[in-house]
């Protein structure tokens, strides 16, 4: 199994699923089920925020090294992501709240054509990454 899983998705509501499922695939062929719940949700956060706020197609990248996990979200926009303090009754605005708060790291980096946002996550202590089909 490559150390790194690529897709690129249409910049459409339905596609947020899929780039969790896209995820979520490629945790359980490497055998990282522990950290899917996590990675998903935020997978979704930040795809989520392409559709709403970027409005572009994106690409997701799910890589793995033997200490962590970083999965990198490009889209093209150059608007960098800002964490907002959303009240009570807003509905929206806790995304990269999130992120802060469950990934070990993240950040964005500008890119031609847009940019990326990434967060990574701290493989479990005994974690032996797989090999296991995606598919």
């Amino acid at each position: 199994m490559p150390s790194r899983v690529e897709r690129t998705f249409e910049g459409r509501a339905e596609a947020v699923g899929q780039a969790r499922a896209f995820v979520g695939a490629a945790l359980a062929a490497w055998d990282l089920d522990d950290l899917a719940e996590v990675a998903v949700l935020l997978t979704s956060e930040l795809t989520a925020n392409v559709v709403r706020h970027a409005r572009s197609s994106f690409h997701v990248a799910v890589i793995r090294d033997p200490a962590a996990l970083t999965i990198e979200v490009r889209d093209g926009s150059a608007a960098r992501p800002r964490r907002l303090a959303p009240s009570l009754r807003d509905e929206h605005g806790r995304g990269l709240q999130l992120v802060q708060v469950l990934a070990d790291r993240w950040g964005s980096r500008p890119v031609s054509g847009g940019k990326v946002v990434w967060f990574r996550l701290r493989l479990p202590k005994g974690a032996v990454v797989g090999a296991r089909p995606m598919y």
